[in-house]
């Protein structure tokens, strides 16, 4: 017979766990956390875009800010007039990129294409951060403008929330375009020493942040998880104390302190609503005699077979079946009369004696029997609710005291 397989947030719960002791990370997850972590990813990186878009500005500012200390000196200007107009217009179209970027942000019907227009994005600004430069004259200028690529590079790698191989994508393909940029340009002076330096190196250095990023964010995520999980757990562990401290343990009946409470619960409802309430008490007839020829362990099979019964006849949403105590039980009818509860009776009477039970100790019959007492009352604020339980209880005495295997209804009724 195969082994029984454990719940399916059991087994979840052992891969996070087990993936959380790994010392080396790898960027992938099992399929099915796989595809959570991905969304959960890209929902950041849209709400990182979309609270911290002013650093995008910062850096077109940060360009006005070069020239201006370059080309300045106690406010007058000194520098080349060409180099003014290529900065003022590198700066134009910085400045046309971020604000259809941020504009393509904040409109939800283009979530989902967001990974593909922050790359058109993000390759179209370094472009003209390093072609522009390369056609500066001064030398020092052109230096500088190089610490804007760097810059949006960082941005990319370490602020923008972007998975490894989406920043190092952008990275790498923005180097790509650049050199494709300037072989097609024929760019007799661009400075391909300088160009490695901030481009590749910060790439690289960027890979490194941003592995080390993704895995934080991976452990995070797999944390989250495993405290959802084991809120789950505590959550299933409180549902079954509150299930076991109403429920008996045998049958699966609801125990007597349960019954007390829906007992009263349904006495005042009946008291205020003028209707009445019924309730039905069984006994196992001669079941002490039942234990001592058949043994305890089939004691409580014939038990949970009774309980079963009672469970059947009990299919009214505000019905309860309960165990009382030992072998005796009890049946909560709201808003039923005694000749209905006594038809109840009857149908729980017939539905044992087709289990056919044997009961080898019996004086009444061959198999196992059952003897009820019936009550029925419309609550009222001068009657206590313990009345209705002491008037179905004589009755079922009455029904042991005429022979056992019968109904008897409260003379109350």
């Amino acid at each position: 017979m195969s082994a029984e397989k454990p719940p399916a947030w059991e087994a979840e719960y052992d891969t996070v766990r087990d993936l959380l002791g790994q010392s080396f990370m790898r960027l992938r997850f099992p399929a099915s956390f796989e595809k959570e972590f991905r969304q959960n990813m890209n929902t950041r990186a849209l709400e990182t875009v979309r609270e911290n878009y002013w650093l995008m500005f910062l850096l077109a500012l940060s360009a006005v800010l070069i020239i201006y200390f370059q080309y300045t000196v106690g406010g007058v200007w000194i520098g080349a007039v060409e180099d003014l107009r290529l900065a003022v217009l590198m700066g134009l179209c910085i400045i046309s990129v971020l604000v259809v970027f941020t504009a393509l942000a904040k409109m939800p019907s283009m979530d989902r294409h967001f990974f593909s227009y922050t790359v058109a994005c993000c390759l179209l600004m370094l472009l003209f951060m390093t072609i522009f430069p390369a056609y500066f004259r001064d030398e020092v200028l052109r230096q500088r403008s190089t610490y804007l690529v760097i810059y949006l590079l960082m941005i990319v790698y370490g602020v923008a929330n972007l998975r490894l191989h989406q920043s190092a994508f952008i990275g790498f393909t923005g180097m790509g375009a650049v050199v494709l940029a300037v072989n097609v340009l024929g760019m007799q002076r661009f400075d391909w020493g300088m160009f490695m330096q901030f481009f590749f190196l910060t790439n690289l250095v960027g890979v490194g942040n941003n592995y080390v990023v993704e895995v934080r964010e991976r452990r995070l995520f797999l944390q989250s998880r495993l405290l959802d999980l084991e809120k789950r757990q505590l959550n299933k562990l409180s549902e079954r104390l509150v299930q076991l401290a109403r429920e008996d343990g045998l049958t699966g009946l609801a125990n007597r302190r349960h019954f007390n409470d829906r007992f009263l619960m349904e006495w005042e409802r009946a008291r205020r609503d003028g209707k009445p309430l019924a309730l039905v008490f069984s006994d196992v007839d001669h079941f002490k005699a039942f234990n001592d020829k058949h043994g305890h362990l089939e004691g409580d099979r014939a038990l949970i077979a009774v309980a079963d019964v009672l469970k059947s006849v009990a299919t009214r949403p505000g019905d309860l079946a309960a165990r009382y105590g030992g072998e005796e039980f009890v049946l909560l009818l709201p808003n039923t009369t005694c000749d209905g509860a006594m038809e109840v009776a009857r149908e729980l009477i017939a539905g044992i004696d087709a289990k056919a039970i044997a009961h080898r100790g019996s004086k009444v019959a061959k198999h196992v029997t059952i003897s009820a007492g019936v009550a029925s009352m419309v609550p009222d604020v001068h009657i206590a609710p313990a009345k209705l339980i002491d008037l179905a209880d004589e009755a079922l005495y009455a029904a042991k005291h005429e022979g056992r295997h019968r109904v008897v209804v409260s003379t109350a009724c």
